[in-house]
């Protein structure tokens, strides 16, 4: 169970108490993948639509999303850029807040063809509402503009132009699927949070919450070569890189280091680590080739003459 924190659950006025409670996972988190979109990860190719009185942000879990009065400027409407595919069987969202509630949103192109202009920017929307029918934003004259037939011209949905996605998808075989978002409003009083997106086998969730990726650790190895009266030391600091921001350690690095093909020492490293090894050479003990790998891989190779 994921719980709301308190801070949350003051910022929204007039949601439902019961939906304050917790945020439980959405029916179809686990059936596909997961992506999971933060801050600037919406479309910024102009699909836009949040207006004045329109507002969204991001939580650690979800988006609040609420509008301000219920004039035409209350409207908050965002988008997801989503990798090119045929009009999903599937899309809705998870609202926990009034019962004033976004509408998901699906903007495709009619022919597959992005390049064009005059087709490439269409929606369906899905609303609960009107259940499993998802109407066209711009009607039946704007379809019949743009070279198609709805599914459906009866009323009784948001426009007269209409269907399921199922007929949608018989409707438009070629059509492409380029974003997916919500919106809420225009004219509507609303104040809530989207848990995540579902469309198709792919599941939008929101997060404040940086991204953490694990990566290998990184690091150098510096010989340093001191000649003394009857012997040769070389000496070898092995530094490993601290990890960034937002990053966790992932596969230490190891070194290794060999005179003439013998081991004499190895090392597992984690981040932000320091070793030191010395390996001494007796006058007259000829030629030495020192090895150093890192991570498996040959970095240095160093040649010593100690006369015989």
């Amino acid at each position: 169970m994921k719980v709301i924190s308190s801070g949350l659950v003051a910022g929204l006025a007039g949601v439902a108490a019961a939906a304050l409670i917790s945020l439980a996972p959405s029916a179809n988190a686990t059936s596909g993948q997961t992506v999971m979109v933060r801050p600037g990860g919406f479309d910024t190719n102009g699909l836009s639509d949040t207006r004045s009185a329109g507002h969204w942000e991001f939580l650690k879990e979800g988006l609040h999303v609420w509008t301000d009065d219920n004039s035409s400027n209350a409207k908050a409407a965002e988008y997801v850029d989503v990798p090119s595919q045929g009009l999903p069987d599937s899309a809705s969202l998870t609202w926990y807040g009034t019962d004033n509630q976004p509408g998901v949103q699906i903007v495709f192109d009619t022919d597959g063809d992005l390049s064009t202009t005059d087709n490439n920017y269409n929606i369906l929307v899905g609303e609960p509402a009107y259940g499993d029918d998802f109407w066209y934003t711009g009607g039946s004259a704007r379809a019949t503009q743009r070279g198609f037939t709805c599914p459906e011209t009866t009323g009784g949905s948001g426009s007269d132009c209409h269907g399921t996605l199922a007929e949608w998808q018989t409707a438009l075989p070629s059509a492409k699927l380029y974003a997916v978002g919500f919106s809420l409003g225009s004219g509507i009083l609303g104040n809530g949070v989207i848990h995540d997106i579902q469309v198709g086998d792919t599941d939008y969730q929101f997060s404040s919450e940086p991204q953490i990726t694990t990566v290998p650790v990184t690091g150098t190895a510096t010989a340093t070569e001191v000649d003394y009266r009857h012997s040769s030391v070389l000496n070898i600091k092995f530094v490993t890189d601290q990890l960034g921001d937002n990053q966790v350690q992932g596969r230490k690095l190891a070194f290794k280091v060999t005179d003439d093909d013998t081991r004499v020492y190895t090392s597992k490293m984690g981040d932000d680590e320091r070793a030191f090894t010395k390996l001494r050479f007796s006058e007259g003990s000829g030629r030495h080739v020192v090895r150093i790998y890192k991570a498996g891989e040959l970095d240095q190779r160093i040649v010593l003459h100690l006369g015989r």
